[in-house]
């Protein structure tokens, strides 16, 4: 499990663990803060948990939500809900940072706190230790596609690219991609 305090880099965003499961019982709360005119699309890119529950209030700054086929405004103090197995995602549309307080919720007795957040330590670690795109900062495809396809009961892509998701994990396994590291592995 990640502690509090704990930050980060989630390609486009950072996000900033403020209470852990130790806490609260059953949810991250977290702080998600997405820079203007970041590379991509400034903002979180359009995924899918299969049976998580994520809740964004804006603190500052401007979004455009997606849920499902639901493409709202958001302005500070306003809140977006996901209900589990919503495609979502978000876009700075402002020109300032944009600061959410979110909320993962892990319902039904799932504990899978440990898998979210060992995925997105191993996604900040990817970004630091590269390799990565020097246009995007981003890892290679095919570890990206590795790392997701090793993790569907909690995050999927929709469409085509959740489609072509298992191809490309193939792929990159032949090609010596990895999708755990041993440091973080439960002990």
């Amino acid at each position: 499990m990640l502690a509090q305090g704990t930050v980060l880099d989630i390609g486009d965003h950072t996000v900033e663990v403020l209470d852990t499961p130790a806490a609260t019982g059953d949810r991250y709360r977290l702080r998600i803060v997405a820079e203007p005119g970041a590379p991509g699309i400034k903002g979180d890119f359009p995924h899918i948990h299969p049976i998580l529950v994520e809740t964004f209030q804006c603190v500052s700054g401007h979004m455009v939500a997606r849920v499902d086929r639901t493409v709202s405004e958001v302005k500070p103090g306003e809140k977006v809900e996901v209900p589990s197995g919503k495609v979502h995602g978000f876009l700075n549309t402002g020109e300032s940072p944009l600061t959410l307080d979110g909320e993962v919720i892990f319902p039904n007795g799932y504990r899978a706190e440990d898998d979210l957040m060992r995925f997105a330590a191993i996604y900040d670690r990817l970004r630091r230790e590269g390799p990565v795109n020097p246009n995007t900062g981003e890892p290679p495809l095919l570890q990206m596609a590795v790392l997701a396809n090793a993790n569907t009961r909690l995050i999927r892509q929709p469409g085509v690219a959740g489609r072509l998701m298992p191809l490309l994990a193939a792929l990159g396994k032949w090609r010596g991609y990895r999708s755990d590291f041993p440091e973080f592995k439960d002990t």
